[in-house]
């Protein structure tokens, strides 16, 4: 199977802080993760700070300056850890450009934010569009605009954290095949078993929220995973990869040792006297399997024996007249 590609959502649990972006970085580099992937916002640009004057204030807080920006991806990149961005509005788009990044995520309740939709196929760059909140209709809607980049899409229950009997992971192979995109699940719950379910059901993506300390106050936090609970995390997508296997059927090695004794093989049921004409009633199949085939006993039945025979030895053809 496609190796699935496992996204460390940072999101804002920086807190504002470059040496705590570093230290996510560094959380997601030790788990194995494929990428890390921080929220980029302009809090004006953002939040109506009249109508939700808090939010405003918040997200303010958990702003970066592009020369923070910058050390945040050098050390990504010294770490070679691959980083980019979900964002949320035109300015944070254009600060991307200026990074000479190439993909971008669009979050979920960008969806319908078509002027930034515009904006990102203008510059054709490669796009995770996240379907959370999100009907078929305006799916499709927001992937026509976006003609020109090359797109994937996630799977998404917008709910912190997400209930299992609202996750409907069988929408992901409707997902694949309506768009014939590449598919993958953000995973806002807070186990481990639902990402494992979305990689059998066909996601090759699979994005999920972690932190440096459930603890903290700000952001995602608490339904995040903690640093061990994201390395466990990778480890258990990457067996779920090994159990999938892919959809050839092989016969192992050990299996055909097995085989030699977990087989049947043909025997005579009872001792045969020479001259006895071979009848079904005087055979058996019994374990071990022999040197010849279950079927092998068609090509005797009818004929006279050669010799007396003992019961339970393995049935032979050079016993037999032709």
């Amino acid at each position: 199977m496609t190796k699935v590609f496992i996204i460390g959502e940072a999101g804002i649990n920086h807190n504002g802080k470059v040496h705590k972006a570093k230290k996510l970085i560094n959380i997601a580099k030790k788990a194995g993760v494929d990428a890390i992937k921080f929220q980029l916002f302009n809090s004006d640009y953002f939040v109506n700070k009249s109508k939700l004057p808090k939010y405003h204030k918040i997200f303010k807080k958990l702003e970066f300056s592009e020369k923070q920006w910058k050390k945040i991806l050098n050390h990504a990149k010294k770490r070679k850890l691959k980083l980019f961005f979900s964002v949320f509005d035109i300015p944070s788009l254009e600060t991307v450009q200026k990074f000479k990044l190439k993909l971008v995520k669009i979050p979920s309740g960008e969806i319908n934010n078509h002027l930034l939709l515009r904006e990102i196929n203008k510059r054709k760059l490669d796009v995770i569009l996240s379907t959370g909140m999100a009907t078929v209709k305006e799916i499709s809607s927001s992937l026509k605009i976006l003609k020109n980049c090359k797109k994937k899409i996630l799977h998404c229950v917008s709910e912190y954290p997400a209930k299992i009997d609202k996750l409907n992971l069988n929408f992901i192979k409707k997902l694949k095949k309506s768009f014939n995109l590449e598919t993958g699940f953000s995973d806002h719950t807070i186990g481990f078993l639902e990402s494992c379910v979305a990689v059998a059901v066909g996601a090759t993506i699979i994005e999920k929220h972690f932190t440096y300390d459930k603890n903290q106050k700000f952001g995602d936090h608490k339904m995040s995973l903690n640093p061990i609970e994201l390395i466990n995390f990778v480890e258990k997508i990457r067996n779920t990869e090994i159990i999938l296997g892919n959809s050839k059927k092989i016969v192992f090695k050990e299996e055909i040792n097995l085989s030699k004794i977990a087989r049947k093989g043909v025997y005579l049921k009872s001792d045969i006297k020479k001259g006895k004409i071979l009848n079904l009633k005087d055979i058996i199949f019994l374990r071990p399997q022999n040197s010849k085939s279950l079927f092998y006993y068609k090509k005797i039945i009818g004929r006279k024996a050669k010799k007396n025979l003992v019961a339970l030895q393995s049935l032979n053809s050079n016993d037999f007249l032709k």
